[in-house]
């Protein structure tokens, strides 16, 4: 476990450092933001008036996707459901078994949306969540499963989402080959990461048709 609690703080100080950026950038980002949006919202119907998030939504976006009230939640469900598998069976059963699986989980989050917000940041796109504009069950769908796998350029045009990949890979493969039972490797960090991938379309239709957050 001192891996993990090693990676955990690696993440604390990387966070640190993303709110060090933050607070020297979000004032002047924000003091263009009402021109950047006038120019945005001038765009064709193809980007459905798409306007590129500002530095303070990106960074709040990542925190909530990080430590908000719903990925808690989430964590707390899929260490649940590794405790009722018994995975990794090293890690046993009780309080201490599952409080091993929530940090697991709540550490491979951790890696991917700061990986994710960090490649977002360098290479300014957007890899967030957005409800549809279009009208109709099918745009709708597809927008949602859209999503999960590109991003949108600051014009709005979707591309796919080299962050998004990045960040669920890295998750899942720094937890298997640091805090994982040593009989775990990368190849168990790729299918973990597939199958992260899968579940985020399952997600994005959630949150388009039932739930908004």
């Amino acid at each position: 476990m001192n891996l993990l609690y090693k990676t955990i703080a690696v993440w604390a100080v990387t966070v640190v450092a993303a709110v060090s950026v933050y607070s020297q950038e979000v004032t002047k980002e924000d003091s263009k933001s009402q021109t950047t949006q006038t120019v945005a919202n001038k765009q064709t119907t193809t980007t459905q008036d798409y306007v590129f998030p500002t530095h303070r939504e990106r960074f709040n976006r990542y925190v909530k996707s990080t430590v908000g009230p719903f990925r808690l939640a989430w964590s707390a469900g899929a260490a649940g459901i590794d405790q009722w598998r018994d995975h990794p069976k090293e890690w046993g059963q009780g309080m201490k078994g599952y409080g091993r699986r929530y940090a697991s989980n709540f550490g491979q989050n951790a890696i991917t949306q700061t990986v994710t917000y960090g490649l977002d940041e360098a290479f300014r796109l957007d890899t967030g969540f957005r409800k549809s504009r279009h009208e109709g069950v099918g745009a709708r769908v597809k927008d949602a499963l859209l999503s999960n796998i590109t991003s949108r350029t600051k014009s709005g045009r979707r591309i796919i989402s080299a962050p998004r990949f990045v960040g669920v890979y890295t998750g899942a493969i720094v937890s298997r080959e640091t805090w994982y039972p040593e009989r775990y490797s990368y190849k168990d960090g790729l299918r973990a990461g597939t199958g992260t991938l899968l579940t985020g379309f399952g997600i994005n239709l959630m949150r388009e048709f039932v739930f908004n957050w």
